[in-house]
């Protein structure tokens, strides 16, 4: 095989020994040709049975039989040739390999039998048989019962000799915020090993000496840098191709978007804008209010160099604000003790009064949170406040920084705050944000950053385009 080495990642994931591994990365990136080859290197290292033979039995499974053929199975017979590994078996989908390998002293006898799911039989199927270990090609596509039985079914003796490894591994690209690898993975990890690969276009990208090559750069050496560069255009031409929600998912490896909505903020990249900090007791508490039954803060800072850090959410349902905002007063005062706490800015609507004459700002005031309407409730630039400080850098660093404990406001971010599909024919969206259990965090960050002067920022920049006229005053 006439292919560069694994990347730094694949190849942590190519050599682990967990008995349930993943690898996460965007197209191309050499995922499914490190899970064959990881397959293979457990068959090579399987225990010696007692009459010399080291047996195994794999099931390589992919969610449809035209996505296992054209793909699958096509990746496989690329890394395993049948000129070298024996006849696959079209009509049974298995590979059988009976050989000694060069250097070895004893001979290998590996089953790889191919499967897909299209059916209530196909996964009947699937779960009776005993291997030693599954590779789900595709992960993010695979039921969540299936695994939970994959695990169970791995259990392939050699004679009498237990497996040297045995579970199951898969390949996978991004999932949105909702699917449960999510949660297994990333929110209540089930102790299953996470591998991710960074994105297309990112300069440790994986793959690309692979990738989009021509005649002359194939003749380069592997570690020439322009076959980086050549590889490169493979995801450029992708960005061409794609949707931007497609290139969150398939090139830039974002956690990817919802199948009902289109998300809101565009600029937002997991692994550059989510990392842990801690904020300066120098600097003031900021807070962002979002108001209703469902009331949601956000509590950050912005430092000396206009970079925002927002550390902590506290999201409410189904609450009133006088209870929510003791609440977050109680918060602040255990987290934050000895720091100086400016104002909230929330929703406008807060100065309206309700029946009994109060207005929401006052009721705060009641509950020991002071806090100002925002200076505009204008929602494109509320957006693009979020959205612009997202884009930008300020001393090399993102100037907007969200703590991986703010998670209701990291799954908003990446896509559970979007514009809601309609149902028409074609890919057409509401104008107005959906309004669910994410809108509120998400605009809550909105009035934060509005309250420190992104809005303004947002006017100078239309006020700047050719033929503009703000149509808001921005006093904030």
């Amino acid at each position: 095989m006439n292919i560069a080495p694994l990347g730094p990642v694949a190849g942590a994931y190519y050599l682990d020994k967990s008995r349930v591994a993943v690898i996460e990365g965007p197209v191309g990136s050499g995922k499914s040709t490190a899970s064959c080859l990881r397959l293979a290197r457990h068959a090579y290292e399987q225990v010696i049975g007692t009459d010399g033979v080291a047996r195994t039995r794999w099931a390589i499974v992919r969610n449809t039989m035209p996505q296992l053929k054209d793909t699958t199975i096509k990746t496989w017979l690329e890394v395993f040739p049948e000129n070298q590994y024996g006849d696959f078996a079209w009509s049974d989908k298995i590979h059988l390999w009976r050989f000694r390998p060069e250097g070895f002293d004893h001979n290998i006898e590996a089953e790889f039998i191919f499967r897909a799911l299209d059916d209530e039989k196909d996964v009947a199927n699937l779960l009776s048989l005993e291997v030693t270990g599954f590779w789900f090609n595709e992960l993010r596509e695979i039921v969540r019962e299936i695994l939970a039985h994959a695990g169970r079914r791995t259990r392939y003796l050699n004679g009498d000799r237990p497996s040297t490894w045995s579970g199951w591994i898969g390949d996978t690209n991004s999932w949105d915020t909702q699917h449960y690898l999510q949660d297994d993975l990333v929110r209540k990890p089930k102790g299953w090993k996470h591998f991710q690969q960074p994105g297309g276009m990112e300069p440790n990208a994986e793959n690309l000496e692979n990738l989009e090559q021509t005649e002359e750069t194939l003749r380069l050496p592997f570690d020439d840098p322009r076959r980086r560069d050549q590889g490169r255009t493979y995801y450029i031409k992708a960005l061409q191709d794609y949707s931007t929600e497609d290139a969150h998912v398939y090139v830039h490896a974002q956690r990817g978007r919802t199948r009902s909505g289109k998300p809101i903020y565009t600029e937002y990249n997991d692994r550059l804008h989510c990392r842990p900090f801690e904020l300066d007791q120098r600097l003031p508490l900021l807070i962002g209010y979002d108001f209703g039954r469902t009331p949601a803060a956000v509590i950050g800072q912005l430092g000396l160099t206009g970079q925002w850090r927002i550390r902590h959410e506290l999201c409410g349902f189904d609450i009133g604000v006088k209870k929510h905002g003791e609440e977050l007063k109680r918060f602040i005062a255990e987290k934050f003790p000895g720091f100086t706490v400016g104002p909230a800015t929330g929703d406008p609507s807060g100065e309206s009064q309700d029946a009994h004459d109060e207005t929401v700002f006052v009721i705060l005031k009641g509950a020991g949170v002071i806090c100002r309407g925002a200076s505009t409730n204008e929602p494109s630039i509320r957006i693009e406040a979020v959205n612009g400080a997202f884009r930008r850098l300020t001393n090399g660093e993102p100037a907007l920084l969200i703590h991986p404990d703010c998670q209701t406001l990291r799954d908003a971010c990446i896509d559970q705050y979007h514009y809601r599909k309609l149902k028409v024919v074609g890919n057409r969206y509401s104008d107005q944000p959906d309004k669910n259990d994410f809108s509120h965090v998400a605009e809550a960050l909105q009035y934060l950053l509005l309250g420190g002067g992104e809005g303004r920022q947002v006017m100078n920049r239309r006020a700047r385009l050719p033929g503009s006229r703000p149509r808001f005053a921005i006093t904030s």
